[in-house]
């Protein structure tokens, strides 16, 4: 603990709900003789993209100890300067806070939240140093029951209370978000960590039930890592909302958004149901980031600057594996079956294979496109990118089964995971680009040179079919079934004819959001925007689309009659049978599967 004051002293407090602005001000007791810099971050660790955080101030002014206005210029779209001054410095500044997401600022007449990234300006030269930050109760009468979601350090007894909170440095203060008003506190605990599930943004959900699996998460992910838990006090921090989701990692929490009706109610009696896993999955994401992005971390990331993009080709590694690892946990913690589990590789398969773009750009290429391919997506991703998150886990689970088939069950993906850790995320040792083919050569003895060359930096397809079939898993194709079909489930009635678009509904017609390159769609010049409204005299609706097509012969020509851009045109659409781009796994050697699974 500080027994020490520190020189750098923010202050935050909601100064207008309605206007939804943040009062900062910051004093800095020895500043630069020559004037000081300061800066705000223009992206937030763990999100790829610029975010220019700094447009969210409002106004700013530079005071000298005797309260004395004093110039303050500004340098850039992030960086200001204070005149020189012979005393202490303080800066006061406004901060719109509108964003609700897992890496703004937002505030309501609920709660006020934000990341450090959006809220405190970086003092230029003293980034080591110490910091405090005093959080005011908000003053507004209606607001007195407010409390605190942080797990930031504080002297205070109460760890929910507004007062005095503190930081080693500049990087731990913005890894802590902050979250007041009211929510609920649900602590558990796991191998000694304690933790706070605080839901914020009001529930009807079965909170006991909940916790009880969080927990088995939790103890799953520290007993994973076969060592001391990097942390001993964690909180997930969820937003609930109506329709949301989202997660960001963070040193000793994550911030999380998500649908409030998709949370198990009392009245689901044990039902697994998809919305409630998915929830699971995120949370089991986000607390395996605790060890694999927060401690093991890519030499490009390590202390990155956060004024410009920083490129790695390693997001695969942390987010694929992450992306394998999040699911297979819920089964391993047998919070799923081996069927429920099964059907989720099957969507990821699915998800997987429909998309184009795995033919045009790398894994590592999409890594490092993070910041404007795959965080910029528009509605061609599906055709011209590939996502480091589902082909990541795909390529984890193939180097799983590899690694099981090559080693005869004696090594798998856990012990690459478990040496990053001790290597890696204990020592503070970033990791270099090839890292997990030096682990698999040098600590499991493994030559898997041709298959990473092949899934790293080529576009040829992962040998997911052949790898699970030597585990007694058969992946069978076929058409989908409707349009919103995710796959991981046996087809009953595919479609027979391929159509090729995502379409959602409309009053008359319905509207085309997506066209998938080489389908019957594309080729007859369907584009995002169009509204059909007919095929040959047949008005079409979303409902009815797949039963109008599979009326049609294949070869036969037919008019689509479609608005575009409030236009009447016509276009020839060629019926063709679909594609089989639907996968569901079906075991047909148990104890072959036992040996993947465990």
């Amino acid at each position: 603990m500080h027994t020490h004051p520190s020189s750098i002293h923010y202050h935050v407090n909601v100064s207008s709900i309605a206007g939804h602005v943040f009062d900062v001000s910051l004093r800095i007791e020895n500043p630069d003789k020559n004037g000081q810099i300061l800066t705000l971050p223009a992206w937030i660790p763990g999100s790829y993209m610029i975010r220019d955080f700094a447009k969210n101030i409002v106004t700013i002014n530079a005071l000298d100890d005797a309260g004395q206005n004093i110039d303050i210029q500004k340098l850039d779209k992030q960086t200001w300067q204070a005149q020189a001054v012979s005393t202490a410095l303080t800066i006061k500044y406004q901060v719109y806070a509108f964003d609700l997401s897992v890496r703004g600022a937002y505030i309501n007449d609920e709660m006020a939240f934000f990341n450090g990234t959006n809220m405190f300006l970086a003092v230029e030269g003293q980034a080591d140093q110490p910091c405090r930050l005093t959080m005011e109760k908000p003053v507004q009468a209606d607001l007195s029951h407010w409390k605190i979601a942080t797990t930031m350090p504080t002297k205070m007894q109460g760890t929910h209370a507004f007062g005095e909170y503190w930081a080693d440095h500049y990087e731990a203060l913005i890894d802590h978000p902050v979250l007041m008003g009211e929510f609920d506190i649900l602590p558990f605990s796991a191998a000694g960590v304690d933790f706070e599930l605080i839901l914020a943004g009001g529930h009807q959900a079965d909170v006991k039930r909940i916790t009880k699996d969080l927990t088995k998460i939790c103890q799953h992910h520290i007993d994973f890592f076969a060592d001391t838990p990097p942390v001993n006090r964690y909180q997930f921090i969820t937003l609930l909302t109506d329709n949301a989701f989202g997660g960001l990692e963070h040193i000793s929490s994550t911030t999380l958004m998500y649908s409030r009706n998709d949370l198990p109610s009392l009245s689901d009696a044990g039902q697994m149901t998809d919305g409630y896993r998915v929830f699971l999955s995120l949370c089991s994401h986000e607390f395996f980031h605790t060890w694999h992005v927060k401690r093991i971390k890519p030499q490009e990331l390590f202390g990155a600057a956060l004024d410009k993009e920083q490129y790695t080709e390693q997001l695969w590694i942390y987010e694929g594996f992450t992306s394998y690892y999040d699911d297979f946990s819920l089964f391993r913690c047998e919070l799923i079956t081996q069927a429920e589990y099964l059907k989720v590789v099957g969507q990821n398969l699915t998800r997987l294979i429909r998309n184009k773009g795995r033919f045009k750009q790398t894994i590592t290429q999409s890594s490092f496109d993070a910041w404007t391919k795959f965080y910029k997506q528009d509605e061609s991703a599906v055709n011209n990118i590939v996502s480091y998150y589902n082909k990541g886990a795909v390529l984890a689970m193939c180097l799983d089964l590899l690694i099981k088939h090559q080693s005869n069950g004696h090594y798998s993906l856990d012990d690459v995971m478990r040496h990053l850790w001790s290597q890696h995320g204990k020592r503070h040792i970033p990791t270099p680009v090839d890292v997990v083919q030096n682990l698999v050569k040098t600590q499991l003895n493994l030559d898997l040179t041709a298959f990473f060359q092949s899934a790293l930096y080529s576009t040829e397809e992962l040998p997911f079919n052949e790898l699970l079939e030597k585990f007694g898993v058969m992946c069978h194709f076929s058409p989908r079934e409707n349009l919103d079909d995710k796959g991981g489930v046996m087809t009953t009635s595919p479609i027979k004819v391929e159509f090729g678009a995502q379409i959602k509904a409309r009053e008359i017609g319905t509207q085309i959001i997506q066209v998938t390159s080489q389908t019957a769609a594309y080729e007859a010049g369907l584009q995002v925007g169009d509204v059909l409204i007919a095929i040959e005299k047949w008005v079409v609706s979303k409902e009815n689309l797949v039963t109008q097509l599979n009326y049609l012969p294949f070869g036969q020509t037919v008019q689509l009659s479609i608005l575009r851009d409030k236009k009447l045109k016509q276009l020839t659409f060629l019926a063709r049978a679909a594609s089989s781009d639907t996968i569901a796994l079906e075991v047909i050697d148990q104890a072959l599967c036992n040996s993947w699974l465990g």
